[in-house]
């Protein structure tokens, strides 16, 4: 189908306009078919073919290259920009070409629901920028490697369409990075796993009441409003702890594996970080998103959204980039792990990114290794300092107060025995009895409870907390579960006859009813029986069965 008007252009999200914003013109242009089922394949692009075939493709020049990327296509522009994101190497077509909707590499689909090429205009695409130079042959046969000089060339062209404004508004409300909270949160859940709290179902799930508990102990996002999904946030969340594999499970709970009970004894943010943010970006299933990456890196004062995107596509319906729920879902991890920051201008979005992301951003587009990057250490220490001391102050009303740079394995050790209550500048915990006694029922030894606070705290400790905890320490294991067997006799003469023989002495414990003896070591004693010529039936029989047969009866 054909449109006779151009498309009209409207901001993110509504009709109003701020001061001095001046919205783009579109050329005419031809529609893509609407997005497509999951099961049927996707449409060819009318981008991708509308070009005659007889036109000869020459070899570009690197100084041509700009006017090139000028003549693209929105589809082209955006896998061209993944291309040059993720720098493949030896790659043959098929790699490029797979149905599978969650395929996120795939050039069928620009997006989750947005279909992009067939097979056939993957290799027309293909070879158009082999020929004209974008694509070099790989090491194998039929594979190609995208060229590192291509992809530096198109991020300076893509710097060059989007020029600051000397109107920078500041946003009505903001959301700003919160990467403190997003780690803190981390901790709290790991923390949480480690006492048995988190149940999962026989499907594999998180019970639903385990999943109260959690949304209820994690801390939101500064700034978070109705547009903030915590379960969604947790899942996020939840995301990274399994790909570090920090968990298993072991029955109907989630248990912490060797990676996840060592981590907190050993983390090193910055080396955190750096794996997470090339995971993140690499796994962004909108392609369009990686247009827009390094005109991001530049925006370290408020720009919109809008306009932005605007200026870098010539259609405002490409892979759902001006639609309100697809720009959050960008935005907001990338401001969970303390990249950026973004507002609300009357209905468009505006953004700015943090020294942080600007830092990150960059080398991940120049294809840098993050780790050991002294840069990103030293941000990442100002931002998330645990440096400490890791000294408490353990008050005689029991509240314990630690500094919230303390390193992570002084709060694991503290959040073993205490309540978390509070954090700001300090951490709050409270000793409780209840806790504390669920503490020594997960195995923690009760004479490690007092050497633990007094490691950690600055002062000699409260003699009434001592006293307090020294007696809530002697209350566990006063009662104990013993595993015995009971000899279930056919009379109580019978019954009192084995209870008291000699012979039988050191396998019973005494009578438990008339006719039920207590006893141990139950093959040795049924051994000894049968000698006597006294034959009990085969096994041991479920004594909780037996009870309510006798019920019954």
């Amino acid at each position: 189908m054909t449109n006779s008007k151009p498309q009209k252009w409207r901001p993110v999200f509504g009709e109003k306009l701020p001061p001095g914003f001046k919205p783009p013109t579109y050329a005419e242009e031809l529609s893509d078919s609407p997005s497509v089922p999951k099961a049927t394949p996707p449409q060819t692009s009318s981008k991708s073919t509308s070009r005659t075939k007889d036109a000869p493709i020459k070899k570009l020049k690197p100084k041509a290259w700009p006017d090139y990327f000028a003549k693209m296509d929105p589809v082209e522009r955006i896998l061209f920009a993944y291309m040059a994101y993720t720098k493949p190497e030896d790659r043959s077509i098929d790699y490029f070409c797979s149905y599978d909707h969650d395929d996120y590499r795939s050039f069928c689909f620009l997006d989750r629901f947005v279909p992009g090429l067939s097979y056939q205009g993957v290799i027309r695409l293909f070879t158009k920028w082999f020929k004209s130079g974008f694509l070099a042959e790989g090491r194998y046969s039929k594979t190609f490697t995208f060229k590192e000089e291509a992809a530096r060339s198109f991020w300076r062209f893509l710097n060059t369409q989007v020029q600051s404004d000397n109107y920078e508004p500041e946003p009505q409300k903001t959301f700003r990075a919160d990467l403190p909270n997003t780690l803190d949160n981390l901790f709290k859940f790991l923390v949480l796993v480690e006492q048995g709290e988190v149940l999962v179902t026989r499907t594999h799930e998180i019970n639903k009441h385990s999943l109260k508990r959690i949304l209820a102990a994690l801390t939101e996002p500064a700034g978070s409003d109705k547009e903030f999904c915590p379960e969604s946030y947790f899942f996020w969340l939840f995301s990274f702890a399994r790909r570090f594999r920090l968990l298993g499970q072991s029955g109907d709970r989630l248990v912490l594996t060797s990676a996840g009970q060592e981590l907190p004894e050993s983390i090193k943010v910055e080396d955190l970080l750096c794996v997470i943010y090339s995971e993140h970006f690499e796994l962004i299933q909108n392609k369009g998103f990686f247009v827009v990456l390094p005109v991001l890196s530049r925006c370290t004062k408020w720009t919109s959204w809008s306009l932005m995107i605007s200026k870098l596509f010539s259609e405002d319906t490409v892979c759902n980039l001006l639609t309100k729920e697809t720009v959050i879902s960008l935005l907001d991890p990338l401001r969970f792990l303390g990249l950026l920051d973004w507002g609300k201008y009357e209905q468009d979005i505006f953004l700015r990114v943090t020294p942080l992301g600007e830092l990150v951003i960059a080398k991940l587009l120049q294809g840098h290794e993050l780790e050991d990057d002294i840069e990103i250490k030293n941000l990442t220490d100002s931002i998330y300092p645990m440096s400490g001391p890791d000294t408490a102050y353990v008050q005689p009303n029991f509240e314990i107060l630690l500094p919230h740079s303390a390193s992570w394995a002084a709060r694991w050790k503290l959040s073993q025995i205490a309540v978390l209550e509070q954090q700001d500048q300090m951490l709050k915990y409270r000793l409780d009895k209840t806790y504390l006694l669920n503490a020594l029922k997960r195995g923690m030894p009760g004479e490690d409870v007092l050497p633990v606070l007094k490691k950690l705290s600055t002062y000699p400790l409260p003699e009434n907390l001592i006293l307090t905890v020294q007696q809530w320490v002697e209350s566990f294991g006063q009662v104990s579960f013993l595993q015995l067997s009971l000899l279930e006799c056919s009379s109580p003469e019978q019954a009192a006859s084995i209870a008291s023989a000699r012979k039988y002495r050191q396998y019973v414990l005494g009578l438990y009813s008339p006719t039920a003896v207590i006893v141990r070591e139950v093959e040795k004693l049924r051994k000894l029986l049968e000698k006597q010529g006294i034959y009990p039936t085969p096994g041991v029989l479920n004594g909780e069965s037996v009870g309510k047969r006798n019920e019954t009866s």
